[in-house]
């Protein structure tokens, strides 16, 4: 899929870049400083399950996802525990190996990162 230029204008601003997971689906992605973890960002239908492309605007309702089962089992559990009692994303969800939390790209990117602060902050302490 080709990229338009308001979605690379998109990636500019918020400080993002595009990645291919395979299977022809794309998203928006963040690295954490925690290597192979990184958050995966794509814009949700109308049953909120994700597409698979890049969102299109920064208004748009879209899940921001953080699978943490492919880090050290320690330290995939630290991160669990530190999403768990984060207070600032009231609308998260945790599945089997993971997270997610569904907001405007506008608005859910500031929250990814503040999150992403507490998570690189795990590599701090010893587990």
């Amino acid at each position: 899929m080709a990229i338009t230029k308001k979605q690379e204008s998109m990636l500019d601003d918020y400080n993002l870049y595009g990645f291919h997971s395979g299977g022809g689906c794309m998203h928006f992605a963040y690295d954490t400083d925690i290597d192979e973890l990184q958050w995966l960002i794509n814009d949700v239908d109308e049953s909120e399950e994700p597409s698979q492309q890049y969102p299109t605007n920064k208004d748009q309702w879209c899940m921001f996802g953080l699978y943490y089962d492919y880090i050290d089992s320690k330290l995939g559990a630290k991160v669990k525990k530190e999403l768990f009692y984060s207070s600032s994303l009231p609308n998260w969800h945790f599945y089997d190996g993971g997270f997610y939390f569904c907001d405007t790209l506008e608005n859910g990117v500031p929250k990814m990162k503040e999150v992403t602060k507490s998570i690189n902050n795990l590599l701090k302490e010893k587990f």
